[in-house]
């Protein structure tokens, strides 16, 4: 007895302490809102990882911008003898060392590059953030709408269910015809096929939910509280501008440097004249100045220019399309208001008229297939207003979207 009682507390203490390692997993995978999942969609997005290991790279383009070398610095060594010829005690021996320099013009380029070059790039992760925000908002209300399709399947098919075993009785009472049984017992097969339908559907939404943010649950949903104004600077019209910028830049940089900078050395010669001659030490100073030429420049300058002809018609258009979708999305908002009104007021009418045909098909003063008519209307009219309310959430979801909004 005492030997089962160890082993029963052994068991419960090991599930209790299951229980406590597997607590924080549970709720590290419940996320609390929004915000929350677009944390754990930045977190897997390859594009994300990308930009922000591109931060260490711009770091080191502005440490570079800082220096005045243009190149690895160079060290030559040299000696002159006489040794195989004439043997007259003839040497000379050279040290040098040279490197590349940037002129101040040069410099100056090339360090406003580096800077506008980070701004671009916090730019570009900005706007890729809120991207991916779009892409959550839209896999969020996909899974609401599966959801609710799934919802009221199930709803529909217990009702179709608890009308088929009345009808069935009232058949083997006799009040009512096989053939009434059969109609009854065939619109309960299709209101189970639609939830299994629902389901799988439901189950493709999730899917693709956990795909982009490596979540399982979903939070409660609920419309987004609309943006008084379009952020500023907006996400979108900041990169396009910094883009343009940046190409800019490149072009001071390409204008700047027609050639390759100078480079500049110094050396220390040792040489004697001959056996019976003192040695002699010396030291040189060397500048060596690149003339650049138009086989040179040409295709760079034409190439920086191709970036900002390219940057500058991408801000164009991105400014002259903001506004335009923040007008259109606002448009849907209120339309989908309106039609989430006719919705409720259909299904409610739907539902008072099929009320008022069950009673009369109790008495029997109505037919079955005009029962069904009616039960029919009423699932379409609340499958149609639950759709409207996800419609409603995700209208606002994409206005703030357009209005650079994240969560």
């Amino acid at each position: 007895m005492r030997k089962e009682l160890t082993k029963h507390h052994l068991c419960f203490a090991l599930a209790l302490a299951l229980g406590a390692a597997s607590a924080p997993a549970l709720a590290q995978s419940r996320p609390a809102d929004l915000k929350a999942v677009l944390e754990a969609a930045w977190q897997r997005s390859p594009q994300a990882r990308t930009l922000e290991a591109r931060r260490d790279e711009a770091a080191a383009g502005r440490e570079a911008a800082q220096s005045w070398i243009a190149g690895s610095p160079a060290v030559g060594l040299s000696q002159r003898t006489d040794r195989w010829t004439k043997r007259e005690g003839v040497r000379e021996t050279e040290v040098s060392l040279s490197t590349p320099i940037w002129l101040p013009s040069q410099k100056a380029v090339r360090r406003a590059q580096a800077d506008i070059g980070t701004e671009d790039l916090e730019a570009q992760i900005a706007n890729a953030r809120l991207s991916l925000a779009g892409e959550v908002r839209e896999r969020l209300w996909a899974v609401a709408a599966a959801r609710e399709t799934l919802d009221e399947a199930k709803s529909h098919q217990e009702h179709l269910e608890a009308m088929t075993e009345e009808v069935m009785r009232r058949v083997n009472a006799g009040d009512l015809a096989r053939t009434d049984g059969m109609l009854a017992q065939q619109e309960a097969l299709a209101g189970k096929a639609a939830v299994v339908e629902a389901q799988v559907k439901l189950q493709e939404a999730l899917t693709h939910y956990t795909t982009l943010t490596g979540l399982s649950d979903v939070p409660q949903l609920e419309p987004e509280r609309i943006g008084a104004e379009m952020r500023d600077p907006h996400p979108r019209l900041l990169a396009a501008k910094t883009a343009v910028r940046h190409a800019q830049a490149s072009m001071n940089v390409v204008s700047k440097s027609r050639s390759e900078p100078p480079t500049v050395g110094v050396a220390m010669r040792r040489e004697r004249d001959g056996a019976a001659v003192d040695a002699a030490s010396s030291i040189t100073f060397a500048v060596e100045i690149p003339i650049g030429t138009n086989a040179r420049n040409r295709p760079l300058e034409a190439a920086a220019r191709t970036l900002i002809a390219t940057a500058s018609a991408e801000y164009a258009q991105v400014e002259a399309s903001l506004r335009d979708e923040v007008d259109l999305a606002r448009r849907k908002v209120l339309a989908s208001q309106q039609t989430l009104e006719t919705a409720s007021s259909r299904a409610a009418l739907a539902r008072e008229h099929a009320r008022l045909i069950e009673k009369a098909f109790r008495v029997g003063e109505r037919g079955l297939a005009e029962m069904l008519r009616a039960r029919t209307a009423v699932h379409e009219a609340e499958v149609a207003e639950r759709q409207q309310r996800v419609a409603v959430g995700l209208a606002h979801a994409r206005l703030n979207q357009a209005l650079g909004i994240s969560p």
